[in-house]
């Protein structure tokens, strides 16, 4: 594939612990620990940044990025038949990335060239050292207003292709081989009967071994040290109905949170 989703991003007012979940209930290997910059967990193939929730920031699941051959052809492509996108260069602090862009309805995007970029690339190091497991990050899903349009978009631009997954009319599914990016259809009647969430990031997913054994690690984690207690969807009339939501658009067989409230969609399938 001319591109990959080489990473995922949260940020977090309580990023080292939100590391410790992912690793031990998701097995992700902490591949970088920078002090002042939060911790990058990966799968051997995706990255998961954790960052530090900054000054005016919100919290929760907040860009992903992608690996490409060529970081020129993209800007190209874009320039010449994406006008309502654009691209900026990253500070030199940022070693994931040379750039940053936006999409046509301006969800926000990394990138990075796998060869010749001066920067040094965290993900493709851990990458190559090979190593593979039964739990891994499968999908980022987005709720954005021009779902075709931003589907043609990634297509065009990132070379994605559609994947076969059913899910709920309206949304679109696009793959790098093995991660899927799926785009979701916003509207302020989806959210009738719980607050609102803005359109962008909403979910990421993990393809996992067994359910049901991700289920005993997860209890095994809560009773070992009580921070590592994810969220409980439901509970509530709102919460109950922002759990019917998640289920109901979710292409995966079972939903959960991480610590921080971040959905999960999960399958084992």
């Amino acid at each position: 594939m001319f591109a990959a989703i080489n990473h995922m991003a949260i940020a977090s007012s309580n990023w080292p612990m939100m590391g410790r979940f992912y690793e031990s209930v998701f097995g992700l290997k902490c591949s970088t620990h920078r002090p002042f910059h939060g911790v990058v967990y990966s799968d051997g193939y995706c990255g998961l940044n954790i960052n530090p929730k900054r000054d005016g920031a919100t919290a929760g699941l907040d860009h992903f990025g992608f690996l490409v051959d060529d970081v020129d052809e993209v800007v190209i492509r874009m320039e010449k038949r994406w006008p309502d996108s654009d691209l900026v260069r990253r500070p030199s602090t940022r070693p994931f990335a040379a750039y940053s862009g936006n999409d046509p309805d301006c969800n926000v995007f990394d990138l990075a060239q796998r060869k010749g970029d001066e920067r040094k690339n965290m993900y493709a190091e851990t990458a190559a050292e090979g190593w593979a497991q039964d739990r891994y990050l499968n999908k980022f899903a987005v709720r954005t207003k021009n779902v075709e349009r931003c589907a043609d978009f990634y297509m065009d631009v990132f070379e994605l292709t559609p994947a076969n997954i059913q899910s709920e009319e309206g949304c679109k599914h696009l793959s790098d081989g093995r991660v899927t990016l799926s785009l979701m259809p916003w509207s302020i009647s989806v959210y009738a009967g719980m607050a609102v969430h803005h359109s962008g990031p909403e979910h990421l997913g993990f393809k996992v071994e067994s359910i049901e054994q991700l289920k005993k690690d997860v209890a095994t984690a809560k009773g070992a040290n009580q921070y590592l207690a994810p969220f409980e969807l439901g509970g509530s009339p709102e919460a109950d109905t922002r759990k019917a939501m998640f289920a109901h658009w979710a292409t995966g067989k079972y939903q959960m949170c991480d610590i921080d409230g971040t959905w999960i969609d999960i399958t084992d399938e």
